[in-house]
């Protein structure tokens, strides 16, 4: 067993509550990766199949919410959207209330892309569970719910249920 400093870091941050954060950053960047390699073959870049996976849960939203909840800037927003109305996925429409807002909606040729997506998705989270007791998975994703809706501020005292991020209205994009 080697004494270097890195290798005793490395071990730190394996094992207890002390490399808790870095392990889910790492589990959920590796993920994703994997997420977009599968995904490549379908003509969808990392961020498109996120777009689409949005619009499909969460029906249409304003622009400037999909770009708060892919955590990019809105010309970086605009570029991606560009490309996916031109491949047919995504259309963009005004907003009857605010024309100041852009619409964002999936086009009906996106919908079997989101039905692919689920399949691998739901493929490749059998292959990463199998062998991991289903109770371990219940209370790993209990965990990871708490201290999401922590970091969300939803825990508060007195409880009430508060909507998922992408379901809190936008007045303005």
């Amino acid at each position: 067993m080697s004494d270097c400093r890195r290798c005793r870091v490395d071990r730190a941050e394996r094992h207890g509550a002390h490399g808790f954060g870095h392990t889910v950053k790492e589990l959920a960047r590796a993920w994703r990766a994997e997420f977009d390699r599968r995904f490549r073959p379908m003509g969808l870049s990392d961020t498109s199949w996120v777009v689409i996976w949005l619009l499909s849960e969460h029906g249409t939203l304003p622009q400037g919410r999909v770009a708060e909840l892919l955590g990019v800037e809105g010309p970086t927003l605009v570029r991606l959207l560009d490309r996916m109305e031109k491949e047919g996925w995504v259309r963009r429409q005004p907003s009857e209330t605010d024309r100041r807002v852009k619409l964002v909606a999936l086009t009906d040729q996106a919908r079997p892309v989101y039905d692919a997506m689920l399949d691998i998705g739901f493929a490749l989270r059998d292959e990463l569970m199998d062998g991991i007791p289903e109770e371990h998975v219940a209370i790993a994703h209990a965990v990871m719910l708490r201290l999401l809706d922590k970091l969300n501020g939803l825990d508060a005292p007195g409880g009430g249920e508060a909507e998922c991020a992408p379901c809190r209205h936008e007045t303005t994009d």
